[in-house]
């Protein structure tokens, strides 16, 4: 059984925390370029990979199903012992259909497009001439649902030992161009009530904050009404509307599999709004964004989660809308930035993907990271279900102050700290961490190393702690009157669960516990006594 289980995944009954990469996009299509990328995340060190299943290959003519493909792709996960999570590209990947078999595209008349009417958006991401479904078509829904069910059914048939862990339904989900869809079935449903399923869920949680709960109080928390009764007429009423055709899109789909398939569904988020992407419409309106995840929840329950796919900067932000009591954490996938890793693990993430893992080096930050911590996984995951865990991720000159086992931890950059101590005194000591490239030369977009300080700590009782990262300088205070001390530093990692010792470290070692231009773990322990 897999499943999520108070916001933590349960992979054949053991709780895990599941970090490797996804794949390029038609990486999956190519048996042998795929064998070349699993083969890439066993080098990184990681233990979980994400591919693709695509509709238009698996169901090429309406009713006739070939999973060859998929077969291929869960031999070789299971030949390395890869969890993996296959990605369905259905009707709807990246705000497009590029992915729905000829047969659905071609034919207009049972299978409509999305219409912008007269309140198109423009952005970076609007491509004319795209192909773009209508989500509120019935047949589409009918045919995606039964390829979909019957991708399930044949996984459950082959696949006795769990090598699939997750699937994610659709990916990207969202209209751009529009904040809503103009089509027929969609004008229709817009004049339609609000389902009560969604008002009964706004009803039940005054605390919630998103847009709709706004929307709603806004118009005087109505019992029943159309959309726009119940929500105003705006871009955001459109978001929460095109929000609900997703998710309802998405839960038909989960709902059918999860007869057949007993795995961890979920959906992914292109984020928004974000710099030039201000609007719904120019980013996918209606995507499990923070602001509608509310809405999400109301009307997929068998989804287990939601997640953000991360390519902005401001990885915390990011994060923080998922972070929720009815949300387990996962980053589907991330642009490559090692810090992304040690925020989202230190957030509670039950599993972490760097998109393009193909490109990656083996012997670049991710997969020291990787290795670091996928050796410490189980150490992790009971921190994290027992909330003994914490993430730094420091800019420069920016201090970190957590709280964690009793003591209250400052967490500064050893390169900032550095600087003052020797730089002003006219010695010249490295002060900068080195940013080597992470991907391969054929990369497309280049990717240098993340120089940030950062890390995770974890709290190992009896006044002990775990940091894993780079670059950080820890102090620690207790109580008013108390002193607290570094005792000892031992740097090492995990080897299976087990511990393995390296240097002890003191002296001129202890101005730099973990290095600045590499990954490293080291154990803490502090000596606590009284004035």
């Amino acid at each position: 059984m897999n499943r999520i289980d108070s916001r933590h995944l349960v992979v054949g009954g053991r709780p895990r925390l599941l970090l490797g990469g996804q794949l390029h996009n038609s990486t999956s299509s190519d048996i042998e370029l795929a064998r070349v990328a699993f083969d890439r995340v066993v080098e990184l060190g990681g233990n979980a990979v994400t591919a693709t299943a695509s509709w238009h290959l698996v169901e090429p003519r309406e009713g006739t199903f070939d999973f060859t493909g998929v077969d291929a792709l869960i031999d070789l996960a299971r030949e390395r012992g890869l969890a993996l999570t296959l990605l369905w590209f259905g009707a709807f990947k990246n705000a497009a259909s590029t992915y729905a078999p000829r047969w659905v595209r071609a034919d207009t008349g049972r299978f409509p497009r999305a219409e912008a009417g007269a309140d198109g958006a423009t952005g970076a991401f609007t491509r004319p001439g795209t192909s773009m479904l209508s989500v509120f078509s019935p047949a589409l829904l009918e045919a995606d649902r039964r390829a979909f069910t019957a991708l399930a059914r044949h996984i459950a048939e082959v696949d006795a030992d769990g090598t699939v862990v997750m699937v994610q339904v659709e990916n990207e989900t969202g209209l751009l161009g529009a904040s809503r869809d103009h089509a027929a079935d969609a004008e229709a449903a817009w004049s339609a009530p609000v389902p009560t399923a969604l008002l009964d869920w706004l009803a039940a949680h005054p605390e919630a904050t998103g847009t709709a709960s706004r929307l709603w109080r806004e118009q005087g928390s109505p019992a029943a009404g159309t959309w726009p009764q119940v929500f105003g007429d705006g871009p955001g009423a459109d978001e929460v509307f095109m929000a609900w055709g997703f998710a309802s899109y998405c839960e038909a789909l989960a709902a059918a599999a999860a007869e057949h398939l007993d795995v961890a569904y979920y959906a992914n988020a292109w984020l928004g709004p974000q710099p030039g992407q201000e609007l719904p419409g120019q980013y996918p309106s209606g995507g499990p964004v923070a602001g509608v995840v509310d809405v999400w929840k109301a009307a997929a329950p068998t989804l287990a989660l939601l997640g953000p796919d991360i390519y902005v900067d401001d990885v915390k932000g990011a994060v923080s809308g998922y972070v929720r009591e009815d949300n387990a954490l996962l980053v589907p996938e991330s642009r490559v930035a090692v810090g992304n890793v040690f925020w989202a693990v230190g957030s509670g993430a039950v599993g972490f993907n760097v998109f393009g893992v193909d490109d990656l080096r083996p012997d670049g930050q991710f997969a020291a990271a990787y290795h670091l911590l996928t050796g410490a996984e189980g150490v992790i995951v009971a921190a994290q279900r027992e909330g003994r865990i914490r993430p730094v991720l420091l800019e420069a000159e920016e201090t970190a102050v957590v709280e964690l086992g009793g003591l209250t931890w400052t967490v500064r950059g050893a390169a900032d700290v550095l600087s003052k101590i020797f730089l002003d005194a006219g010695v010249q000591v490295r002060t900068q961490a080195r940013g080597e490239q992470e991907n391969l030369e054929e990369a497309l977009m280049p990717a240098p190393a993340d120089t940030r300080a950062m890390g995770v700590l974890i709290d190992l009782g009896e006044d002990e702690v775990l940091v894993i990262g780079q670059g950080l300088m820890l102090e620690a205070a207790g109580a008013p009157g108390e002193i607290v001390e570094i005792d000892d530093a031992v740097e090492g990692r995990y080897e299976a669960g087990e511990w393995v010792s390296g240097r002890n470290l003191n002296g001129d070692e202890r101005l730099n516990l973990l290095p600045l231009d590499r990954l490293a773990a080291v154990r803490v322990r502090v000596l606590r006594r009284w004035r």
